[in-house]
């Protein structure tokens, strides 16, 4: 009855191992044979994706979205790239470094994005690096601006009889801090930041959109548009379906037969009824976290959000 046992796990484990094998197999299957790269950017835009195991999904992060890119530039069969965007923004450093690359690949190959639901802030930042902009008639577009958030609770804090006591070395250590009011100065520093962030992003669109720095002013107040509206102003070049994006870079890459090739996803084939990348991407955090991946240390800043 042992051997049985023993067998039975053994030809269980193979089973499984082949399976898994085929899986892989299926899923990097074609990529030769595509000429058209598709890249989902969904939720909130990090630099790190989320973790994951074995079955559950993951949100990837820039680091993947620029390595998906990368794979795209230089492969020599894809013709054209789309980028699918769902989100709401991110991190200032997270959607620079995606940005960047985006525009990289653009002036190799046609880059066409296309925003389903949702292109706000950082994520038109993103969309504004690539050649042409195709958006739904009623998504939501822009909010092109930089917003810094403190959370104070020193008012609280004396009707309920508590006190704290700051020991810094360095005159500005503490600058943000929860417990106490900030002064003019400081204030005007965290100020001088914020106006820093927002002129690099505004002049970063104008730039891309060929917009003089007056044009992208007069949208890049924080208002978001409709894709319908956003076209008026310049911020999209067309209004339309994931198809006219398709369109779009099959004219601009020059393609007879489009074939599209989708990073991030696998075949749908699945493993005891679940699939690999059966992703459900979080939304959260309103229109993004900005800076705060850089200012958000241990030490100071925990009660910050900004807004990019």
């Amino acid at each position: 009855m042992k051997k049985i046992y023993y067998y039975s796990i053994a030809v269980f484990l193979i089973i499984a191992i082949l399976m898994v094998g085929l899986l892989v197999f299926v899923s990097s299957d074609g990529i030769s044979s595509k000429n058209i790269a598709l890249i989902n950017i969904d939720g909130i835009i990090t630099l790190e994706s989320s973790d994951s195991g074995l079955f559950s999904s993951i949100q990837p992060g820039v680091n993947d979205y620029v390595e998906w890119l990368d794979d795209a530039e230089n492969n020599d069969n894809i013709k054209a790239v789309i980028i699918k965007i769902n989100s709401p923004g991110g991190g200032a450093v997270a959607s620079e470094k995606l940005s960047r690359k985006i525009k990289e690949v653009s002036e190799k190959k046609p880059v066409v994005a296309y925003i389903e639901n949702m292109g706000a802030s950082a994520a038109y930042q993103a969309a504004s690096s690539t050649n042409y902009i195709v958006a739904e008639r009623q998504a939501v577009v822009g909010s092109i601006g930089v917003r810094m958030e403190l959370i104070h609770y020193y008012g609280l804090m004396e009707k309920l009889g508590i006190n704290t006591t700051s020991i810094t070395g360095g005159k500005y250590k503490d600058i943000g801090t929860p417990t106490r009011s900030m002064t003019e100065e400081e204030y005007a520093m965290l100020e001088s930041m914020v106006n820093e962030s927002y002129y690099e992003f505004v002049s970063w669109v104008a730039e891309n959109r060929n917009m003089t720095i007056n044009e992208t002013l007069e949208v890049a107040d924080g208002k978001i548009y409709s894709g319908t509206q956003a076209q008026k102003v310049g911020l999209v070049d067309m209004t339309g379906t994931e198809d006219d994006a398709v369109d779009v870079a099959v004219k601009l890459g020059n393609i007879t037969n489009p074939d599209i090739y989708e990073y991030g996803k696998t075949s749908s084939a699945s493993l005891f009824g679940m699939t690999f990348n059966d992703c459900l991407y979080s939304f959260g955090y309103g229109l993004g976290m900005g800076l705060s991946e850089n200012l958000n240390t241990e030490e100071s800043f925990k009660s910050y959000q900004v807004y990019y």
